[in-house]
């Protein structure tokens, strides 16, 4: 399993932008990117600039995969004038 936890922070002024192109990422990645299990798209709640997106899949290979998708090219073109900074960390499930 492969897991990413994403922090963002988003220009104020491409907020409502940002939010239309990340929720329809998310909800393309799940529809079509295979071995994509989880793709969550949260917004602080004290400062709507900084979102987290939390993304599960089979293996990091799909997840690479998933960065060619036409769905994440066309939010990242938009992305790429959004955020004003982005942390990635890769996460390890710990069994119960």
């Amino acid at each position: 399993m492969f897991i990413l936890l994403v922090r963002l922070q988003v220009r104020p002024e491409l907020l409502t932008e940002f939010e239309a192109a990340a929720l329809k990422n998310a909800r393309l990645s799940l529809e079509r990117d295979p071995g994509c299990r989880k793709f969550e798209v949260s917004r602080e709640q004290e400062d709507a600039t900084r979102w987290v997106f939390y993304e599960t899949y089979d293996k990091e290979a799909d997840w690479v995969a998933h960065r060619s998708s036409a769905h994440f090219l066309e939010f990242k073109e938009l992305g790429d004038r959004a955020i004003v900074t982005r942390e990635a960390i890769k996460l390890t499930p710990v069994p119960l």
